[in-house]
């Protein structure tokens, strides 16, 4: 709960790009921090359907879409461009617009001020479109310009204590338990977390393999199966993995032991 009674400003702004490669999802890649944030403004998409009987509002059904929203920066290095829309940077260093191009999600976080803790934010699904930069001569006073990107922010399933949620966003201030994580919040996209973590399907399905032989299997399909259990072994030692990415690498595991190949 919020100790907060007024919010405001906005800094260290990061992007962390999806990582679709990952054994375990959703993924992403480590945050990438973009400096001169200006200002973040997401709208709700969404509406409230009220049902009527008796004279009153019987039943009220609520829609979450998440938001749109424009993000301010001072600039927008050309590499995080390229990968967010899909462009390339080409052999001269120049940075090439591609109109079909294939945009890549990513989690947007950052921090704002309070008046007694500072909070930070993460957004998990963020779809950008072009940025759009005023270009205006100089006059007696200069006025940088600024980047403006438009984005789309959606829900995404995330397990949350062995129930698939559709979640938008998250929110933290420091307390007397959470000071790890909240240290750590840029270090890595923070996952909403499991009030408890299973582990016993994992444990048991890395015993399992633990008895194969590679001798006996295909060369191709022992190589899927290692970098599994290489996966699983990491997330069981993992003290603060989450239920979510626990279940995730059980179910590549096993799906890697059923797909070995033997070899004749």
């Amino acid at each position: 709960m919020s100790e907060n009674k007024v919010t405001f400003g906005l800094e260290k702004v990061h992007i962390a790009f999806e990582n679709a490669n990952a054994l375990s999802q959703p993924a992403w890649v480590t945050p990438i921090h973009i400096p001169g944030a200006v200002r973040f403004t997401p709208t709700t998409v969404g509406e409230q359907t009220p049902f009527y009987a008796d004279n009153t509002a019987y039943y009220v059904v609520n829609t979450n879409n998440g938001y749109t929203a424009e993000l301010e920066l001072a600039n927008v290095p050309d590499a995080v461009l390229a990968e967010m829309l899909g462009w390339y940077i080409d052999s001269n260093g120049m940075l090439v617009e591609v109109s079909d191009a294939e945009p890549k999600p990513f989690a947007l976080m950052g921090q704002v001020h309070g008046d007694k803790k500072n909070r930070k934010f993460i957004y998990y699904k963020c779809i950008a479109s072009r940025p759009s930069k005023e270009r205006t001569t100089k006059n007696e006073s200069i006025t940088p310009a600024t980047d403006v990107l438009n984005l789309t922010i959606s829900p995404i399933e995330i397990v949350v204590n062995g129930e698939a949620k559709m979640v938008v966003k998250g929110d933290v201030e420091l307390n007397a338990s959470n000071s790890t994580a909240y240290n750590n919040f840029f270090n890595a996209v923070t996952l909403p977390a499991s009030s408890t973590v299973n582990k016993s399907a994992l444990a048991n399905a890395i015993a399992v393999a633990g008895t194969l032989t590679e001798a006996d299997y295909v060369a191709e399909s022992w190589d899927v199966l290692e970098a599994a259990l290489t996966n699983a072994t990491t997330v069981n030692s993992s003290a603060t993995a989450p239920q979510n990415q626990v279940d995730a690498a059980y179910t590549h595991l096993m799906n890697a032991i059923a797909a070995l190949e033997v070899d004749a």
